[in-house]
This record gives structure tokens, sequence and C-alpha cells, in this order.
């Protein structure tokens, strides 16, 4: 794949797994979004909801996740790294740190896996898995 390339549509399919309080939360979504590759970064855009977009840049050791809409802000996952983080809610601004405990990027197949837990202060709010497949379509 040359190192710039042109918006591919694709079909996502991104799988969660959420620990809370006990409960085990499982979800997997597919939804049709943009792909493509700039310099040394793979960049995934697409719609989550109405008026919810999610954009993903995958670059050497760290994925950054930008939401726009009614839930939105910036998460930044980098293996063994704690970073803070603030998410806008239509209640008001929250500040949450991101423990990203794994991360792995196959540039081949274009899957993405992350494992992190998601703390406020020092209360630990979840364990969370994701995983994010793309293919052609």
């Amino acid at each position: 794949m040359p190192s710039n390339s042109e918006n591919k549509p694709v079909r996502i399919t991104l799988q969660t797994v959420q620990r809370a309080e006990g409960q085990v939360e499982r979800q997997s979504h597919t939804y049709e979004g943009k792909y493509y590759q700039k310099d040394q970064s793979h960049h995934l855009i697409y719609q989550e909801a109405e008026g919810r977009r999610a954009h993903l840049r995958i670059s050497a050791g760290e994925v950054h996740v930008h939401r726009l809409g009614d839930l939105s802000g910036d998460l930044w996952f980098i293996e063994g790294d704690e970073r803070d983080t603030r998410y806008e809610t239509p209640y008001g601004r929250m500040i949450l740190t991101v423990d990203t405990k794994k991360l792995s990027w196959e540039e081949n197949t274009r899957r993405l896996e992350v494992a992190y837990r998601l703390l406020a202060g020092e209360q630990l709010l979840s364990e969370n898995e994701m995983i994010i497949t793309m293919e052609d379509i």
C-alpha cells in the first residue's frame, strides 16, 4: 500500500467488552466508514450514531480516538501509559484517565486491539477491551 492513499470505503466491526462493578457487557456494532493512510498513520472515520462521528488515527505505538457530537473528546491509547482525557457530555465535562494495558495493530489485516482501564481520579470505573476490524466494500 502506498504511503498516502485515497479514502477507501470500509465496513467496520467494533467489538467491545466492558467490566464494571461485577458486571460484564459485550457489544458488537457494524459501521460503514472511510479508511486512508497519510504519511506513517492509518486513519479511520465513521459515524457512530446520529450526530456522533469518530476519527481514529493509528500510528507507531499509539492510537488517538477523536469523537465529535453529543459525546465528544479525545482518547489516547499508548501501551503501558496513563493519559488524562476530557469528555464533553450533555451533563458537563468529565476528566478521566485511560490506562492502556495492551495495544496491537495488524496493518496487513487492519485489525486493532486495545485493552485499557478507565479511571476517575484513583477510582477504577471499568476495564475494557476493544477490537476493530476493517474490510473493503
